[in-house]
């Protein structure tokens, strides 16, 4: 209890000063971190797309004129490595019409902790790399000798949903990355899908060869899934061939709409018990409307809070 009402102290605190630096900037949205528009912010379903690394170049063109219509580039791995090529594949993307997205490798198998430290690395990463703010970016949990699958169902959701939580708070969009069969037999997919609907991008294929079109008949039997991965040699192009089930688009997320100022109010007041949050919230409230600054911003805050 007594580091509970530090926190909350602590946040009190800050409130006035938070107040009077949000109020600079009326709607809510910082300028220095204006949404970075693609060339291509949506793709409808049943859309043709690859997926990038460092083993591929920066230049998409061949892709886009095959008929892809977004390119997911890898970002990071672990929490010690980007991909170089990873800016100059975002650009090139966006200069062919592409909506890019961007995953990260992940290293952190079952551990929640590990999974904080490596998502905040993956959207420090993206935002290096230019991918504009309100873009999937993906946790691509594989089995590797880096990355533990043993460590239990739900242990590992658990860890997976912790990465996509700070990866969400930190303005992206999420999506699970890893094989059929890894996701049925090593992860509760109900446990991240209940948080995160219709967020899984699902690797099955018919064939090992090349493939240029999805077989649906191959399609993976599973509930919720964004993007199906069907290919690893599409149109004999030697890389990974994809087809979003579902439409897809660009979408910041509401704490992205917010202040950098205010973004972090909200999760300090997140750390403090709820009725405390509420007390909280209530005097800020207050002191948000003497100072004038908008209905929206209210309402944002209102919605995080509760």
């Amino acid at each position: 209890m007594r580091s509970t009402n530090k926190k909350f102290i602590s946040a009190l605190a800050c409130a006035s000063a938070m107040t009077a630096l949000a109020i600079a900037d009326p709607m809510g949205i910082t300028k220095t971190h204006q949404v970075v528009q693609a060339a291509t912010d949506n793709v409808p379903a049943k859309s043709a797309g690859v997926d990038v690394s460092s083993w591929q170049g920066t230049n998409l063109t061949q892709q886009a004129k095959s008929g892809a219509k977004f390119a997911v580039v890898k970002v990071s791995e672990s929490t010690n490595y980007q991909n170089p090529h990873a800016q100059g594949q975002i650009n090139n993307a966006e200069q062919n019409n592409m909506m890019p997205m961007g995953y990260h490798y992940a290293h952190f198998g079952a551990d929640s902790n590990r999974a904080v430290q490596e998502g905040n690395y993956a959207v420090n990463s993206a935002q290096q790399a230019g991918l504009p703010q309100g873009s999937y970016l993906a946790a691509d949990w594989e089995q590797d000798a880096h990355n533990n699958t043993n460590g239990g169902r739900e242990a590992s959701a658990n860890a997976i949903t912790s990465f996509m939580d700070t990866v969400h708070n930190g303005g992206y969009n999420l999506m699970l990355y890893s094989s059929e069969w890894l996701l049925k037999a090593k992860v509760d997919t109900n446990k991240v899908t209940q948080k995160y609907p219709n967020s899984l991008w699902v690797a099955s294929y018919k064939t090992m060869g090349r493939q240029d079109q999805p077989d649906y008949n191959y399609f993976p039997s599973m509930n919720n899934v964004a993007i199906w991965q069907y290919t690893q040699n599409w149109r004999g192009q030697n890389v990974d061939g994809n087809v979003n089930v579902l439409p897809l688009s660009i979408r910041v997320t509401t704490l992205a709409k917010l202040t950098p100022i205010l973004r972090t109010f909200i999760l300090m007041a997140k750390a403090v018990v709820k009725p405390l949050r509420i007390h909280l919230l209530i005097l800020l409230t207050r002191q948000l409307i003497l100072t004038g600054l908008n209905k929206k911003v209210l309402s944002l805050l209102v919605v995080q809070l509760t």
